[in-house]
């Protein structure tokens, strides 16, 4: 592969830290009882060990969660290779796998990895960075994973999943406080009713001052950028209706009041302060997700049954700035999914199966001309215009540029999938898997340029309404072949050829006078090995892949003439390398470590204005990353004990682009290599009742370019988090 032929250094640096861990492994006289359990997963839509699964897989347990400080999706960021979660202009998250990621989180976007709490995708990303709280476990699949996953998980699929209730009476209550304000509490509750039914609710809260500094004493903010006003929580039930049936119902529902995420002008390049005194509004949001759960498991005898049905609600409105651009949204989605699964339970078959059906079904809006309806708006603007300062920031004016009036928003999936493990002997394993998805899309809006009137709640339209109407629908089919090798009880082999599709969409305008509105899917063949298993007298936990993308139809999303617009831009290859290892050094040591590699480029590209992109850089694809941390514990003489962490990621420099314009080439920005470290000690009780952690994230603080976007020929982009440290004090009863 390129990337090693290009880079000797690196290579001679794995080869010597291999033979360093070989070294160590063979002279440490490892007592099994000190191993690290295995991390049991569901990423294959059946109960198994995470080094049992014949894909590129990162799992993080609860202790990982509590641990390294896992308090949102962003935060996984610096635990694994060739992963990049980031903000959106919006409250929407951004997953970047291995250089795949979408960054139109419209009404009209679709996510370029499928998102999926509790067995329930997430087809609005806005709800995404409430979900963790009470947490069992995050598994991250790279790669794309059409056949049991579907749509939209070109990129991968992240699936977090929370604790159920269960049979012991237990609780805990959390308080975090730290710099910037700090201050977050969390708790749950579990309660056994009685041998049949199990109750668990849980809570989280959180606040804390927005570490971009945008408000001045001119400009009457009351609060900072990029500030955290969240509260959630969750009710869970758990009936055992017979030994073999279960049912498990949830709700959840979450706010976030935010000022919102703030975009900084690159037009002097990446800053190296995170203050702005630019910004033209305060930034406030309202948003509200509520989500319901039921699923159903049963033991027919011949095969497991499960059927998962959930229904979620997006609530949204948000006021804030990028650039000269004002958007003053208000937005509403309902969504409701249905999967029913038969899987083998006969474990002692050659043959383990899973098959099942998936629908989906979302339907949104924005509103009418009553002030509901979005407003994007271009000010402020000299002269007479129909809003005052309450509508404005606290300018004198400003003027309406484009209002969108989506009546109704509405997407439909259907699809049909299985897969098939057979044993061809005791050590070998051959996997076919399919899947056929039918999806359709539907529109019915308008575009109003201007406005005549004083009032907003009563502003009538100055300028002829566009209609926007979109309709269009498409067919894919995915597939999975693969073959896995137990090279000893504890080792295996893998080897796969899997596809993925992201749905296709339409751009503003009306699809029946002009079809060239449509975009097409965007398709990824992958080619995959890779060796997991333990070593070293079971020292040492290894999952590794080798890959190559085949990258076609490309959807590349940006401003262009002032509105969003995506595309179907060509194709790309990516090719890259990932280890992640935990290895136990000692009864009290242990070793976290991921490597990347990644060489990601555009094969044929053109943007709006005719460069050609051929042989550049796919966004956010830093050739090397390198976490690596090391957890140490302490047995006290009271029976306490102490764990101290530190880790730190290596980062290789990395780009970010905007699309440019017909009349403007676009712009790559170099966000330089970079270190992030992070260190953590806590103390806990003999009996666990407590613990208190000391924590401090990104030592460094430095923060690092996320995305950048143009607006009328400038650029903006969005910075991560500086330094974060403070104290944690859990109590359980």
């Amino acid at each position: 592969m390129m990337i090693f032929q290009k880079r000797p250094l690196v290579v001679a640096v794995l080869g010597a830290l291999a033979a360093q861990a070989s070294f160590v492994a063979n002279a440490q006289n490892t007592d099994a009882s000190t191993q690290d359990a295995e991390v049991v997963v569901t990423a294959n839509k059946v109960t198994q060990s995470a080094l049992k699964v014949g894909a590129s897989l990162s799992a993080v347990s609860s202790d990982d969660i509590r641990e390294k400080g896992v308090t949102d999706a962003k935060a996984l960021t610096d635990l694994m290779p060739n992963t990049q979660i980031s903000q959106a202009g919006n409250s929407s998250v951004v997953v970047n796998i291995r250089g795949i990621e979408n960054t139109n989180t419209t009404a009209l976007g679709e996510p370029a990895a499928a998102f999926h709490i509790d067995g329930i995708y997430l087809g609005r990303m806005s709800g995404a960075g409430s979900a963790f709280f009470d947490i069992e476990r995050v598994e991250v699949l790279r790669g794309p994973q059409g056949t049991l996953y579907g749509r939209n998980a070109n990129a991968g699929v992240v699936n977090v999943i929370t604790k159920a209730p269960t049979n012991k009476r237990e609780g805990f209550v959390s308080v975090d406080v730290g710099n910037l304000g700090q201050k977050r509490v969390d708790g749950a509750y579990n309660l056994p009713v009685n041998d049949s039914l199990a109750l668990r609710a849980a809570f989280s809260t959180n606040r804390r001052d927005g570490y971009s500094e945008t408000k001045t004493a001119t400009n009457g903010f009351t609060q900072n950028q990029d500030s955290v006003h969240t509260d959630s929580f969750r009710l869970q039930g758990l009936l055992k209706i017979s030994p073999q049936t279960s049912l498990n119902v949830s709700y959840d529902q979450s706010t976030n009041k935010t000022t919102g995420p703030n975009y900084y002008n690159l037009t002097a390049g990446i800053p190296d302060k995170l203050v702005d005194t630019g910004v033209l509004i305060q930034g406030k949001f309202n948003d509200k997700a509520s989500g319901f759960k039921t699923e159903l498991k049963s033991d027919l005898g011949f095969a497991n049954l499960t059927y998962i049905y959930g229904q979620r609600n997006t609530k949204n409105k948000e006021d804030y700035a990028t650039g000269p651009l004002i958007l003053l949204t208000k937005f509403t989605f309902e969504q409701n999914s249905h999967e029913i699964r038969l899987s083998s339970n006969d474990t002692a078959s050659p043959l383990q199966w899973v098959a099942g059906y998936f629908q989906y079904k979302e339907t949104g809006k924005d509103g009418q001309l009553d002030g509901n309806a979005p407003f994007y708006l271009f000010g402020p603007a000299p002269g007479p215009a129909p809003f005052g300062p309450d509508q404005c920031g606290g300018f004198a004016a400003c003027y309406p540029g484009l209002q969108f009036q989506d009546y109704l928003i509405q997407n439909d999936s259907k699809a049909l999938f299985g897969q098939a493990t057979y044993s061809l002997n005791d050590t070998s394993r051959v996997i076919v898997g399919a899947r056929h998805t039918a999806d359709e899309k539907s529109r019915n809006s308008q575009q109003v340029l201007s406005f005549s009137g004083v009032d907003y709640n009563t502003a009538t339209p100055g300028n002829a309404a566009t209609p926007l109407f979109g309709d269009a629908s498409w067919r894919s089919s995915t597939y999975k072949l693969g073959y896995e090798l137990d090279i000893s009880a504890t080792k295996m082999l893998y080897t796969s050829i899997s596809t993925g599709f992201k749905s296709g969409g339409f751009n503003d305008g009306d699809t029946r006078a002009d079809p060239s509105l449509i975009y097409a899917p965007e398709k990824i063949t992958a080619y995959e090995a890779g060796l997991n298993g333990k070593f070293f007298d079971n020292a040492l936990q290894l999952t590794s892949s080798v890959f190559h993308y085949d990258y076609s139809d490309m959807q590349k999303s940006g401003i262009v003439n002032g509105q969003s617009k995506t595309t179907n831009t060509g194709k790309a290859t990516v090719d890259g390398v990932e280890v992640s290892a935990r290895y136990r050094v000692s009864s009290a040591g242990r070793i976290d470590t991921a490597l990347g590699l990644l060489e990601a480029k555009y094969k044929n590209y053109t943007t709006p204005n005719g460069t050609d992109y051929a042989g550049k850089k796919l966004d956010k694809t830093p050739t090397v990353t390198l976490n690596v941390g090391y957890t140490h514990n302490w047995n006290l003489e009271s029976g306490a004990r102490l764990t101290g962490y530190l880790g730190t990621k290596y980062s290789a420099s990395y780009v970010t682009t905007d699309t440019g314009d017909v009349a403007v080439a676009p712009t790559q920005f170099t966000q330089k290599a970079y270190t992030k470290s992070s260190a953590s000690l806590t103390w806990a009780a003999e009996d666990d009742s407590m613990d208190v952690q000391f924590y401090v994230r990104n030592i460094e603080n430095k923060s690092q370019l996320m995305g950048s976007v143009a607006f009328f020929g400038a650029n903006y982009g969005y910075m991560s988090e500086p330094r974060t440290l403070g104290a944690r004090a859990t109590f359980r009863f």
